[in-house]
């Protein structure tokens, strides 16, 4: 089994240190079992929204560029590894990165990641992952699909960079990513069968959010965990939700609040529907 929390938040635009504590304050009740991720209980999966510790967009985002290569190499990289190692679960943050992100081993799930010099790296739009007890970045995706506002600053991710947690081939995707199906087909043929969106969605154009999340969820028979901010002017409303394989929202965060949203997954229902249902033979 997997759990997996969704940390539906404010975001304070350029203030690290009170995004953190929010972070912690939201995920105090949050504790899972040792061992979790090596199949011995119930794994554990926070994912925190876009740019969580910036906020979307930084005037100058080269100024906020981090290196997440491993817990001592950034600020938000140490805070995420310490808060893997307070929960016990997997933490997926996400962030302004200088460092390539290197391909993920189709195996293992684990990659390793060389110290870079931010000040010279090239900028990504970037999803990190930290396991407890583990001080360097156990996986790590480059948004594939850069918004308007991104383009100019920021390069395009060139992998799909699947992670394991326990049975679970999970894709992370970031925001506008969202729009484009053939980056969730890719992934899916490599073998994910959970996808996590990590964003900063505008109330704006939020139908199309909801509408797009069950169209993932539908024609790649898998889990969607979708996580999104909120903000006091009404911008960013959160609406995250978890949808599952027939695309059906079975957690979903009240509009316009911070709060955490959880659900649980189990591998045996997942195969099930897509033995009785086995529209991905087709791919």
């Amino acid at each position: 089994m997997l759990e997996i929390f969704l940390v539906q938040m404010e975001v304070a635009p350029n203030d690290k240190a009170k995004n953190f504590a929010k972070v912690e304050a939201l995920t105090q009740g949050i504790r899972m079992e040792a061992g979790s991720l090596e199949g011995k209980a119930n794994a554990g999966l926070i994912v925190l929204p876009e740019m969580f510790a910036t906020g979307y967009l930084p005037l100058h985002p080269e100024s906020a560029a981090e290196d997440f290569s491993c817990d001592s190499a950034g600020e938000t990289a140490h805070f995420l590894h310490k808060l893997a190692n307070r929960t016990g679960c997997a933490v997926m943050g996400a962030g302004i990165s200088g460092a390539d992100a290197a391909c993920v081993d189709a195996k293992s799930g684990v990659r390793t990641v060389p110290h870079c010099d931010v000040r010279t790296a090239p900028l990504t739009n970037h999803a990190s992952i930290y396991m407890p007890g583990n001080a360097t970045e156990y996986a790590g995706y480059d948004k594939r699909r850069p918004f308007f506002m991104e383009q100019g600053k920021f390069r395009a991710g060139d992998n799909i960079n699947l992670f394991k947690i326990n049975e679970w081939t999970i894709a992370p995707t970031i925001c506008f990513d969202l729009r484009f199906p053939e980056l969730y087909r890719d992934a899916v043929k490599a073998g994910a069968n959970l996808f996590t969106v990590q964003a900063a969605w505008p109330e704006a154009r939020i139908n199309h959010w909801n509408t797009l999340l069950k169209a993932r969820a539908i024609e790649n028979q898998a889990y969607v965990a979708a996580v999104n901010c909120v903000s006091p002017d009404g911008k960013y409303t959160g609406n995250s939700q978890i949808i599952n394989p027939q695309g059906e929202v079975i957690a979903q965060a009240e509009a316009g609040k911070e709060c955490v949203i959880s659900a649980s997954f189990d591998m045996e229902s997942l195969l099930k529907y897509r033995k009785v249902f086995p529209v991905l033979k087709e791919i």
